[in-house]
């Protein structure tokens, strides 16, 4: 996590109290007004939004025994992720961006925080690569055995191995470093930012594009795939029997409501 640079009236208000000289002016970015609100607005927003929603979701699933369902437990992973996110990933670049400008939690928060925001992002992902898998299987293999409870569970725990080995160079790496704003200056008046430090830009490069590919392209072509097979089937498949205008239409809505939640978790991704 990597904020942004200060602007420049925080950075002449700092120079005013603390006699510091004004820093490169192309280091300097200027947000207007308006617009920072309406990112205040925004990040609060998604923040309750995450945190009630899928608490609520987590509440009703744990809360209801005939809510246990194989994929209401991936709902589950879905939401933890979600919450992980919204509790120390948001928050902090909220405040760190838009409010200071800088890091001022600590290099122990630098670490955590840089950590957890990789590790949320691949509980997802993969979560939803969970999530197609099982529909694929019961959809074209429907006489196979459909997966249990305890499948789910071992599942999810790997997943979680997953999340928490693959993102370890973030946490190794991350650490605070002096803004470029106030370098040359004593340890009182320093501030910092939070950032991955990588001995060489290549490596910075080679391992920005292995998370890019495990967490994004993989995941997509997975889910492009099991769903694009899933479309196929249900509206490739015709009921048996003479045609009903009735039953038609219902199954016609039923294969509406399926494409749309396959979509849904698509666009999701």
């Amino acid at each position: 996590m990597i904020p942004a640079n200060l602007t420049s009236e925080m950075i002449a208000n700092t120079s005013e109290n603390n006699d510091l000289f004004p820093p490169d002016p192309e280091l300097s970015v200027s947000v207007p007004k308006t617009v920072e609100a309406i990112m205040h607005i925004m990040y609060i927003t998604v923040s309750v939004a995450a945190v009630g929603g899928n608490g609520m979701v987590c509440y009703i699933v744990l809360a209801y025994q005939r809510m246990r369902t194989v994929t209401n437990f991936f709902i589950i992973n879905l939401a933890v992720g979600d919450i992980l996110m919204a509790c120390l990933c948001i928050p902090f670049g909220f405040v760190s961006n838009l409010l200071l400008q800088y890091w001022p939690f600590g290099a122990v928060m630098c670490v955590l925080v840089s950590y957890a925001q990789v590790v949320s992002v691949f509980i997802s992902a993969y979560t939803l690569i969970a999530i197609s898998i099982d529909r694929y299987i019961a959809i074209l293999y429907p006489l196979r055995p459909r997966m249990t409870k305890l499948q789910a569970k071992l599942i999810i725990f790997v997943i979680w191995v997953v999340a928490l080995i693959t993102p370890l160079p973030t946490a190794v790496l991350s650490k605070l470093e002096i803004h470029p704003a106030w370098e040359g200056l004593n340890n009182t008046d320093r501030r910092y930012i939070c950032t991955e430090s990588w001995e060489t830009s290549e490596q910075r490069y080679y391992y920005s594009m292995a998370l890019m590919i495990l967490q994004y392209f993989f995941p997509l072509i997975v889910l492009l795939y099991t769903y694009t097979r899933i479309g196929i089937v249900v509206w490739g498949n015709k009921p048996p029997g003479e045609a009903e205008d009735v039953r038609d239409q219902r199954l016609a809505a039923s294969k509406r409501k399926v494409t749309d939640f396959f979509l849904f978790l698509i666009i999701y991704e």
